[in-house]
Order: structure tokens, then C-alpha cells, then sequence
């Protein structure tokens, strides 16, 4: 075999595509420098024909001389399975030995099933040989006697001769969950809204948890069953202009910034912070960031930060250690969340600590950039009260946020809070630090060449290791997931074409010559499953770009809602899709916080702003897209008068008259789809978008603030008329259905 051949059978073996079309239909060759890098980043050595000979026959060995694979998954209906298939790997020698099982059901008490089985006994099944280093080892399919519910169990096997093993056995639901109301063909509305941008009468600069509730109250009073956020993920309290939700340090914690600081208990309990509170010299403070139409992040975090440690100092002297309410409230808290919370804490003190030297964990001194080291332990004895300050924080930010999912449940929502799942961490935050052994080193994750970047994009985050994932039994994603889902009752996941397959770049290196790689797709969906059922979570993926052919019908098969988007549901003409045309299993909306919002697209404010900026290669592709958009407002109202919902404002004159807005929530309204999104900047005729995709420091994104306090929403007449109208149609739309 030649040194090419090695390279493709490795590169194969571990999921790398060796080719990929782009979204124009380009043909695209994945070049054997990148195939090497992503092989080192996966740890697989393949510098030449050596290397990558002796990875692949690691490999090969590994498959064949474990007793069985560190995971098992499998799918079942609700009562689980009644026996447990298994496949195990033995030496010739030993396969008509016995082998012993014992199986640890989750969250059972008492003894734990076991038994044995006689390796050649009939209904053992031979199904497979190889010659691993001159030993000849068998592949035998056997059954287990025993039923196994939903859930994560382990398998422990032994066979004399052998080295034993412990399976993680997870048995999972054939498909995610669907609430009542939606299974019997409920078509639910509600509005979306970043929760920073929102505004409230009390607001300390930036939307928090208790302008969310106010939102969420007054949209249950408005019939809507749904509420969509954006990321609510950690960021970095130590830069706090870093405020992508898209690009956060941590998917397992929340950012502390949403905590509304008279809403903490300890607030309430303390006379002199109660006083400080209403101090004027802080109120002018916290009214002039208020009045600002860009969130200001760094004065946001100056105020709020030193309560933050206020309050915390009097939850110490009243609360941490003394058995009250509150203090059994937060042990409870810490044990739930278990040592990813005590790591993040750690990781937020050290971070703190080592500011000064740079952003990243490998600023830090050597002794200090992995979690598991002696250095670490001693700084954590050293700074408890610290790192606690942080495991505080979260406890809190959480409650706020379930006191918000309560209120979505007291409103009647059939659906309820809507969270969004990041893609992936900074390279620089909590996540990675805590996960080291789970990166991948020297790559990037982005997207190939397509209309909306013509060069393609690098989101600049490190992947997780595929085989690693499964050979950790998916722990990390079911932590993420699971905290995706918290207080949750429908998870959207973006971009969730990364479950099957991820486009790597590696570093220093054009997206074009990046390429794909494959992801345990089956089983993550399993886990994904599971965790919906268990948390009674709708899953919508986020499924726009270059979507592989059957993708989209899995998801459906799978009860994973598909995302649709007014913009971008077209024919290959480039005509707008009727309504009856959009799936049932999904979520549609107008556009999203990286797409204008309507008043912005039908102007072409958004195609201004990126030529102010400089986002056009020419001015040749700027005019190209102005006479493009020009040719979008026809066909729109074309597509309006089509189905019924005409307006008798043509749109000239770059106008967007409140008539013509209604007219296209009507027709999304009109769809079969189960969820729609009602955009608040589009109901308060805002003009910009959250983030204009290709910039950092050219444009205020993660910034920009609605114009309207949300106490006033009920009021407002466009989000009145708008709500009046979804919720008709919607009612009329499931009624149609039955």
C-alpha cells in the first residue's frame, strides 16, 4: 500500500471526507495537508507512510482487542428492551470460556443483574475474525437475559484470560419528544427576541431575567405558547466586550449578567444594600446606561460585578453553612451539577487571577493550563470562598431563569421557554480548558463556500474529537445538551448538521481548503432522544446551508423540527414557496439575528451596511445584490397576492408599511409548520440586525437595544395587530389541520 493509500485508509478510518461539493455545486478535492492536520489534531500521527501505517494498524488492534467497545447504544420504544444484545472480542483461545456479566441499572437500588453466558453455547453467533500481531481473535454476537429501560447504564463483562471491561449502555427513545398539544396538532406562535436587547422600566443597561419574565407573562396573556432566546451561555467576565452568545467560554453555565440584582434574595435581606441600591448617584449611573441604544458591556459588568460580590458576601454570613433554606437550596444546587460546575468555577477564579498575562489558559502559567493538575488543586484550597463567589453565581442565575420557566408554564405556553445551543465554545474559555483531552488541536470548525460568504467561513472555535466523543460514552455532549434543555421546553440547536458532520479548517489555512468530517450521527441522535424525552424538550435543529441529501427527512423521522426562514424558502427560480409548501416538523420565521430584519431587507439597509464596511469584494457585487433585492420585492408581493394575503401598499419607495408586514406574518402564519417565531425587531419596525456575519469590530454587534420597554409591548399597536393575527391564523391553521 502506498504512502497515498495509507493516508486515505486512515484518513477514512477516522471520518475525514476526502472530498465535498459547496453550495454552488463546486467540486472541491480535500488536499493531503489537511487530511494530516486534522489526523494529528485527532492524535493520529501521519507525517508520512510510516506514521500513518502504524495508526492505522493501532487502530485496526484497538477494534479487536478490547473485550467490547467502551459504548453501546441502542434504540427501544417506551418500555425499553427486553434483552440486551451484545457483541464482544475474544482470542481464539479463550472462545469457548464463559463470560460473566453484571449490569448497573441507572438510579437502581439493591443488587444488579448479572449472569453468565458460555461463549460456546448455540445461540452464540460467530461474526467475524482477524489476525491481530499473529493472534487470531473471534467476534461473537451473544444476547444478555435482561430488560433494559431507557437510560445510561453499565455493562461490566469478564472473560477469563481477558482483560474486563466496562460498557456504557445507552438505551434511548426511537424518536425526540413532542409535547400533547403539538403531537395532536396544536400550531403554536410566540415572539423571539435576544434577552439582552430587551428593555424594561428597571433595566440596569441590558436585558436581564426579570425583563424576560415581563415578556413571557405578557405573551401568555397574548395566546402565544412559545418564547425564543438567544444563547443564555457563559461569556467572560474578564472581557466583557466578547459578547458573541455564539461564541461563549462555557454551553454548561449562564452569563451572571442576567441576573436582576433586586431579585436576589440576599437583596431583600440586607437594610444596607437595600439603601445602596436606591443611592442616586447609582441610579443616574444605571439610567444613563439604560438610555444608551448600544448596550455598553464593560459599564454593564462595572455595576453590576461588585454587587454581585456584595450579595454574595451576605449569602456567606447568613446563608453558606448554616442550614437555612437558601443554603440547603445551594448545596442541592452544587451536587446536581456535580465537578463541571466546581471545574467552571475554578476556571473563572484562575482566569481572574492570570487577566494580566493574557486571554487563553495557555497564557497562564504551565502548572495552571490543565485541570487536573497539582497546581490547580492547591489554587482551588487556596481560593475557596472564590470559587465558590462563582459556583454562587450560577446558582442564582439559574433560579432566575426557572422562576422565568415558571411564569411561561403559568401563562398556559404549550411549548414555553425556546433556548438556543451554540454551535461550539471559545477556544479561549472554561469549556476547552475543562475538556482538553476532547479538542482537537490545529483546527477550526466553519462552513464552505456559499452565497452568503463567498469565501467561506471559520468560526474560529477547536471541534470535539469523534472518537474520543464515543469513546467517552458521550458524557461532555449529554452535559450540554442536558444544560441546553434546563428550564427549557424546546432546545434549538444551531447548526445542527454538526451532529453528522463538521467542516474543519485547518489553522492558518483558506475555509476553501478545509473539509468534512463525520460524526457518530446515529447515536448522538439517540442521546439527543434521550435527553429530550427525559426533559420533555422540543428539538429544532438549526438546519440552513449545505444540507446533505435525506438530512432533512431523518430529522423529521427523528421528531427534530426543521428551521425555515421566509427568506431563504424558495424554488429554484428563486420564487417564494406557498405556505402549504413548508414542512409540518418545523420552526419558521422571517429571518434570524444574522439576517436583516424586514424593515432592514426591504429598504436594502442591510446591503448598505455591508458596503459601508467594506463586506463587497467590488462595487460590481454590491449593485448586483441592490438589483437583486429589488427583484426579492416583487417577487414577495407577488407571493403575498398569490396566497391570499395581498396588501394594497406596493412597497415602492423603499417603504415598509405597517400593512405589508402583516401581510407576511399572515403568510408564514398560514403554514402547517408546528412553531412560529414572531421577531420582536420586526413588530417595533426596528431597522438593524443583532450581527452582520463577517465582522467583530466594524459594526456594534450584540449590542443593539429594542426601542420599546417591554411594559410597554402590550400597548405598542404594530406588536398588538401582529399578535391579534397570529394568533387567528394559527388557531385557524390547526384547526384546518385536524
Amino acid at each position: 500500500m502506498s504512502d497515498h493509500d495509507q493516508l486515505e485508509a486512515l484518513a477514512s478510518r477516522a471520518g475525514v471526507s476526502p472530498e465535498y461539493w459547496d453550495a454552488f455545486g463546486a467540486h472541491a478535492v480535500v488536499p493531503p495537508s489537511t487530511k494530516r492536520a486534522f489526523l494529528a489534531g485527532m492524535g493520529m500521527a501521519a507525517g508520512d507512510e510510516d506514521q500513518a501505517c502504524r495508526a492505522l494498524a493501532h487502530l485496526e488492534a484497538e477494534s479487536w482487542t478490547r473485550l467490547a467497545p467502551p459504548c453501546l447504544v441502542l434504540r427501544a420504544e417506551a418500555e425499553g428492551l427486553s434483552a440486551l444484545p451484545v457483541v464482544i472480542s475474544v482470542p481464539d483461545e479463550v472462545a469457548g470460556a464463559t463470560l460473566a456479566w453484571t449490569l448497573r441499572l441507572e438510579g437502581a437500588t439493591g443488587a444488579a443483574p448479572d449472569g453468565t453466558v458460555a461463549l460456546d453455547d448455540e445461540t452464540v453467533t460467530d461474526v467475524g475474525t482477524a489476525e491481530i500481531e499473529g493472534r487470531v481473535l473471534r467476534r461473537l454476537s451473544l444476547t444478555l437475559p435482561v430488560a433494559v429501560p431507557w437510560g445510561y447504564h453499565a455493562l461490566d463483562l469478564a472473560v477469563d484470560g481477558v482483560e474486563p471491561v466496562r460498557v456504557m449502555v445507552i438505551v434511548a427513545p426511537w424518536r425526540c419528544y413532542l409535547p400533547p398539544a403539538l403531537a395532536d396538532g396544536h400550531r403554536v406562535w410566540g415572539p423571539s427576541v435576544q434577552v439582552y436587547a430587551l428593555r424594561g422600566r428597571d433595566d440596569w443597561g441590558m436585558g436581564g431575567f426579570a425583563d424576560l419574565r415581563h415578556l413571557l407573562a405578557l405573551s401568555g396573556r397574548e395566546g402565544a405558547g412559545v418564547l425564543g432566546i438567544n444563547p443564555l451561555h457563559a461569556l467572560f467576565p474578564t472581557r466583557p466586550r466578547h459578547a458573541s452568545p455564539y461564541s461563549p467560554s462555557s454551553r454548561l453555565f449562564l452569563n451572571p449578567l442576567y441576573i436582576h440584582i433586586p431579585d436576589v434574595p440576599e437583596a431583600c435581606d440586607d437594610p444596607e444594600l437595600a439603601a445602596h441600591l436606591a443611592d442616586p448617584t447609582l441610579r443616574a449611573r444605571l439610567a444613563l446606561l439604560a438610555a444608551d441604544p448600544l448596550i455598553d458591556h464593560a459599564g454593564v459588568h462595572a455595576v453590576k460585578w461588585p454587587l454581585l460580590e456584595a450579595l454574595y458576601d451576605i449569602f456567606v454570613g447568613e446563608h453558606l453553612g448554616r442550614d437555612t433554606v437558601r443554603d440547603r437550596a445551594f448545596a442541592a444546587f452544587r451536587a446536581e451539577r456535580g465537578r463541571p460546575l466546581r471545574l467552571f468555577a475554578i476556571h473563572e477564579a484562575l482566569a481572574e487571577s492570570f487577566a494580566h498575562l493574557g486571554q487563553s489558559s495557555r497564557d497562564w502559567p504551565e502548572d495552571y493550563r490543565h485541570p487536573n493538575s497539582e497546581a490547580v488543586a492547591r489554587f482551588a484550597e487556596e481560593n475557596a470562598r472564590r470559587i465558590t463567589f462563582h459556583e454562587y453565581l450560577q446558582f442564582e442565575a439559574d433560579r432566575q431563569l426557572g422562576l422565568c420557566a415558571e411564569t411561561a408554564r403559568a401563562a398556559g405556553m404549550a411549548v414555553g421557554l425556546y433556548h438556543d445551543l451554540a454551535l461550539g465554545a471559545d477556544s479561549t474559555g472554561a469549556d476547552i480548558w475543562m475538556n482538553q483531552d476532547l479538542v482537537v488541536d490545529g483546527v477550526a470548525v466553519g462552513a464552505p463556500p456559499d452565497p452568503m460568504n463567498l469565501k467561506g467561513q471559520n468560526w474560529g472555535f477547536p471541534p470535539l474529537n469523534p472518537v474520543r466523543l464515543r469513546a467517552r460514552a458521550y458524557d461532555t455532549f449529554v452535559e450540554v445538551v442536558r444544560a441546553g434543555m434546563r428550564h427549557a421546553g424546546a432546545l434549538r440547536i444551531d447548526h445542527v448538521l454538526g451532529l453528522m458532520r463538521m467542516f474543519w479548517i485547518p489553522h492558518d489555512t483558506p475555509a476553501r481548503d478545509g473539509g468534512y468530517v463525520t460524526y457518530p450521527f446515529d447515536e448522538m441522535l439517540a442521546v439527543l432522544a434521550l435527553e429530550s424525552h427525559r426533559q420533555q424538550c422540543v428539538v429544532i435543529g438549526e438546519d440552513l446551508g449545505t444540507v446533505p441529501e435525506g438530512f432533512r427527512e431523518r430529522m423529521a423521522a427523528e421528531n427534530i423540527l426543521s428551521y425555515r426562514l421566509f427568506y431563504f424558502e424558495r424554488h429554484l427560480d428563486q420564487s417564494l414557496k406557498a405556505p402549504p409548501d413548508y414542512p409540518e416538523k418545523a420552526a419558521v420565521a422571517v429571518g434570524t439575528h444574522d439576517l436583516p430584519t424586514l424593515l432592514g431587507f426591504w429598504t436594502g439597509h442591510d446591503l448598505l451596511v455591508k458596503n459601508d464596511i467594506h463586506l463587497y469584494p467590488d462595487a460590481a457585487t454590491f449593485d448586483r445584490e441592490q438589483d437583486e433585492r429589488a427583484r426579492d420585492r416583487g417577487r414577495i408581493l407577488a407571493s403575498l397576492s398569490a396566497a391570499g394575503c395581498g396588501v394594497t401598499d406596493d412597497g415602492s419607495g423603499g417603504a415598509l408599511s405597517g400593512d405589508l408586514i402583516e401581510a407576511i406574518y399572515r403568510y408564514i402564519a398560514r403554514t402547517p409548520s408546528l412553531i412560529l417565531l414572531l421577531q420582536l425587531e420586526d413588530a417595533l419596525g426596528e431597522i438593524d440586525q443583532a450581527n452582520v456575519p463577517g465582522t467583530v469590530d466594524e459594526h456594534p454587534n450584540w449590542r443593539r437595544r429594542l426601542s420599546v420597554a417591554v411594559e410597554d409591548l402590550a400597548d405598542h399597536p404594530r406588536f398588538a395587530a401582529l399578535a391579534r393575527i397570529l394568533r387567528e391564523e394559527r388557531a385557524a391553521r390547526a384547526a384546518a389541520m385536524v
